[in-house]
């Protein structure tokens, strides 16, 4: 009996996207790929989108990103572009994010005027805690932890 020429497997679709085993049983199309998203205005950051790649493209003013709550976000990624020469702030619950030799911060951001663009950060939860990682655009970009 001719085997069907691809089989699915049960995992759910991820933009579009489902794994797949070709003829040969080889996995097809497992690439990693990023749902990237432009904001332009504040914006609170949904569980759901854990893997997105927020920027800022398009912005004409500072744009925050809201963390949501460390309880219901464990194993929750985001990455975060400033790609516009305006302030980019991320912000989390009171005391529990931590960067820049912080460990109970509430915010983090790029606001150094013309060394903004290109500042990035990666920011994980564990369930108790954001991590922030920056990662700063050519120049001197200065990294404000509150």
């Amino acid at each position: 009996m001719p085997l069907p020429s691809t089989r699915q497997s049960h995992m759910d679709v991820h933009i579009g996207k489902t794994a797949a085993v070709n003829d040969d049983y080889i996995a097809d199309d497992l690439a990693f790929l990023f749902n990237v998203v432009a904001k332009v205005a504040a914006y609170t950051c949904l569980t759901r989108e854990s893997g997105t790649f927020f920027t800022t493209e398009g912005a004409t003013a500072a744009v925050t990103f809201t963390l949501p709550a460390v309880a219901s976000s464990e194993n929750v990624c985001y990455w975060f572009g400033s790609m516009e020469d305006f302030a980019m702030t991320i912000t989390a619950p009171a005391g529990t994010l931590v960067c820049g030799n912080n460990a109970a911060a509430t915010s983090v951001s790029f606001e150094t005027a013309d060394n903004i663009i290109a500042g990035a950060f990666m920011v994980v939860c564990d369930g108790t805690l954001w991590y922030a990682f920056p990662m700063r655009p050519q120049g001197d970009a200065t990294i404000t932890v509150a």
